[in-house]
């Protein structure tokens, strides 16, 4: 129950407690992403990374990048990213997010999947641990799309 002395969290601690918990159905060996794509405060869909849908799960044994650094030959990676499945299955059950929507992530998204979300014309983007935030062209990226940031601590 609610009492004066209680604060609710905000709706974007909210969401990004979602995706946290989304994050914990992570299939990746090396970083577990979760993703919330909300649209008039109202959740459209959710995903987390991890292999293709009905394919085996990533393990030590089958994950060819595990001795790279972060970013590095990702297209490697047999994973989909969070992002990413969280926009398919808007598409596969389709619903438009254009409007108001906002994308809530773990970690901020690598260049495919910025562009990937410019493209959706989803409006903000807020996300916990930033990932790659010294390459340029993302930074270029996001100043000509106008989209909003937000960071979460």
């Amino acid at each position: 129950m609610n009492t004066s002395t209680n604060q609710r969290i905000s709706k974007d601690n909210y969401f990004m407690k979602i995706a946290e918990v989304i994050s914990m159905r992570s299939t990746c060996i090396s970083r577990n992403v979760g993703a919330v794509l909300v649209k008039d405060n109202h959740i459209l869909s959710t995903g987390y990374n991890g292999a293709p849908t009905g394919l085996p799960h990533c393990t030590p044994d089958t994950c060819v990048r595990k001795h790279l650094n972060p970013g590095e030959k990702p297209e490697l990676c047999r994973g989909v990213h969070a992002e990413i499945n969280c926009i398919i299955q808007v598409a596969l059950h389709g619903t438009t997010i254009e409007g108001n929507t906002s994308l809530y992530t773990t970690t901020f998204p690598c260049m495919s999947c910025l562009k990937l979300i410019i493209n959706a014309k989803i409006k903000r983007l807020i996300y916990k641990e930033g990932y790659n935030m010294e390459n340029i062209v993302k930074a270029d990226l996001l100043k000509y799309s106008k989209i909003e940031i937000v960071k979460l601590s």
